[in-house]
């Protein structure tokens, strides 16, 4: 509830002072949760998100505010791009509907995700043990070469766990025409294939859509 209600904080300064402005704060927010204790740990790493207040502790006492505020604002975010705007508003308006004066939980809010995701989402629940049920924020290696129309790849993870999974946005510009495809990454190189219509002019990562860093 605290991430939504930051999230649609944030919705504002968007409307307000444009997109960069959103960006910006997101980027601080990733940098916030990447800054290590005396330890070599990260504000991210003090437990996930559903531990709520149990994440403050005198090891990391602003995890909780960090953890709860940023890292959700990031999780509310990438279901954003995930679902697009169209149907994230959408979502969000019948929280609003169902949920008034309510309290709803992390359940209800998947359950809820799930009625605007995409058809055959099999990916949503990797996403929520990734990231609401999970810890980790991956640095992603993106190696891909063009054979015809025919584009293949890999995408790469390091400092997170070996079983760490999690989709990324990887982004296809044909023209004047941009796709984004959330592609799998893992330990060891996760192969991908894409069949294009036409030559591309621009394959990147996106590293700004997504509570990762690049290599």
């Amino acid at each position: 509830m605290e991430a939504l209600a930051n999230y649609t904080a944030l919705l504002m300064i968007e409307k307000k002072k444009g997109v960069k402005a959103l960006d910006d704060i997101l980027a601080d927010y990733k940098k916030d949760l990447l800054t290590k204790s005396e330890d070599g740990r990260t504000r991210e790493s003090a437990g996930p998100i559903t531990w709520g207040v149990r994440l403050g502790s005198s090891l990391a006492p602003s995890a909780w505010n960090v953890i709860t505020y940023e890292k959700g604002a990031w999780i509310i975010h990438m279901l954003r791009r995930r679902l697009g705007d169209e149907k994230f508003l959408a979502m969000l308006r019948d929280i609003c509907q169902t949920y008034r004066f309510r309290a709803i939980s992390t359940d209800q809010f998947r359950a809820e995700v799930e009625k605007f995701a995409p058809p055959n989402s099999k990916d949503l629940k990797t996403f929520f043990d990734t990231w609401v049920y999970g810890i980790g924020i991956p640095a992603v290696k993106l190696n891909y070469s063009l054979v015809g129309l025919k584009l293949t790849g890999t995408l790469e993870h390091s400092e997170v766990p070996d079983d760490f999974t999690a989709y990324v946005p990887v982004e296809v510009q044909t023209g004047r025409q941009k796709s984004v495809y959330w592609l799998a990454t893992g330990s060891d190189p996760a192969p991908f294939s894409i069949t294009l219509k036409q030559h591309p002019t621009k394959v990147a990562l996106l590293s700004a859509d997504s509570l990762i860093t690049q290599r």
